[in-house]
């Protein structure tokens, strides 16, 4: 008996070597994914789906509510810019069809968050200097789907709304520093995974707008629904020293902005005004508009000041305050560092401590509850700052720019990519 089964799992191996891969016990075929984007292009370098961009993934039973039951629940799929394909992070992750050849559902979100409790997806627009990380998509149009065709092609849909600038001087002068600000808008809220619905708490603050290396584009990602005729939109140049400020109330009347829609302006900043103009050639035929050309009167106001901003950045107490906050300014004094715990504050500067440093809010600070780490990986910021290779960076004030978040496991910043000593 016992040699039959034998030769038995032989020919089955021998038929397996030949033909498909053996699959794990209970399940079928694996996916094969690809997905598109409906609409706009996102981002400001211009392209569509970027290497590393990675969507959470669920697979529930055709027709059945997504809860508990869903076989697959927030998957991470990356997507690998050779093949134009998502892939699971390993094959321990892939997803496979149901063995039995029942038939399922997809449903799919960008971007990929680690934990979603709920099925709710919690929404922050309140930083915009990685639209990436708060363009929200989402997809459900593959349905009634099994192993018999494994291509699952998703098709997702920004389900936020977006303004865009292009900016320039009408000397043509090359702005070295621009800040573009929207006011009294909404920026928190949640979408649910399980009926695809927004929702947007009421509470507003002013936001400023993504802007990319040479100044010459500004783009914001708002809540639809958003009612912009109480906002003021103000471009700032010069170090603050010139605002430029407008009542969008005289351009979007009494229109909310609409869901996956963009709108195009050229912005033209002159010495006393900036001639804004919409341009009806660069708005995406998601939704067609029709916008209104509009001027900025020069003003002697004190502009808005967005928290975390260079002009306005935290100080230690409020960063720790305001975690989770990504790529926001903080300032305060370098005092030291930590060697391989929180628990072992140093300020030796001969020792090999470079991976982070210390700051507070006070020069001299000994308690530890009252520093914040920055931990330092670019090269550069670490030849900078560190405190072995600058003995008298001690005591010095700095602002440091970087992802507000749990670092020796209190609260810290990671990913510093710039920095600014206050001499």
């Amino acid at each position: 008996m016992k040699q039959k089964l034998f030769i038995l799992m032989m020919g089955f191996l021998l038929f397996a070597c030949e033909g498909e891969e053996i699959n794990p016990t209970g399940m079928g075929t694996a996916i094969r994914l690809t997905a598109q984007i409906e609409g706009m292009r996102t981002r400001l370098s211009g392209s569509t789906w970027e290497k590393g961009d990675a969507i959470g993934v669920y697979m529930k039973l055709n027709n059945a509510p997504l809860d508990s039951s869903a076989p697959e629940q927030n998957v991470r799929y990356i997507y690998d810019a050779e093949t134009g394909q998502f892939k699971a992070k390993n094959d321990k992750e892939t997803i496979f069809f149901p063995f039995t050849g029942e038939t399922v559902d997809f449903i799919g979100y960008y971007p990929f968050r680690e934990i979603v409790s709920g099925f709710t997806i919690p929404i922050d627009l309140s930083v915009q200097s990685k639209q990436s990380a708060i363009d929200l998509m989402y997809a459900d149009n593959v349905t009634n789907v099994s192993q018999s065709n494994s291509e699952v092609v998703m098709s997702f849909s920004h389900q936020l709304s977006r303004i865009v600038f292009q900016v320039e001087h009408y000397r043509g002068f090359e702005l070295e520093d621009l800040s573009v600000i929207i006011t009294d808008v909404p920026t928190t809220g949640s979408f649910d995974l399980t009926s695809g619905n927004l929702t947007v708490e009421a509470a507003t603050t002013d936001v400023a707008c993504c802007i990319n290396d040479d100044c010459t584009l500004a783009e914001a990602i708002l809540m639809p629904g958003t009612d912009l005729t109480g906002s003021d939109l103000w471009f700032i140049t010069n170090e603050g020293a010139e605002a430029y400020k407008v009542s969008l109330s005289s351009f979007f009347t009494s229109e909310s902005l609409s869901p996956s829609t963009q709108y195009s302006f050229n912005a033209t900043l002159h010495t006393d005004e900036v001639l804004v103009e919409n341009d009806s050639t660069n708005i995406e035929p998601w939704t067609t508009t029709t916008l209104d050309t509009f001027t900025a009167e020069r003003t002697t106001e004190d502009p808005p000041m967005i928290k975390g901003s260079r002009s306005d950045p935290y100080t230690v107490a409020q960063a720790m305050e305001h975690q989770n906050k990504a790529d926001v300014w903080m300032v305060g004094y370098i005092v030291g560092a930590f060697d391989g715990t929180i628990n072992k504050f140093v300020t030796d500067t001969t020792g090999q401590v470079r991976s982070n440093v210390a700051l507070a809010d006070n020069k001299d600070e000994t308690e530890i509850t009252l520093m914040l780490p920055v931990n330092i990986t670019r090269a550069a910021i670490k030849d900078a700052l560190n405190i072995c290779d600058n003995p008298f960076n001690i005591n010095r004030a700095v602002m440091v720019r970087g992802d507000l978040e749990s670092y020796y496991s209190v609260p810290g910043m990671k990913n510093a990519d710039d920095y600014h000593f206050l001499e």
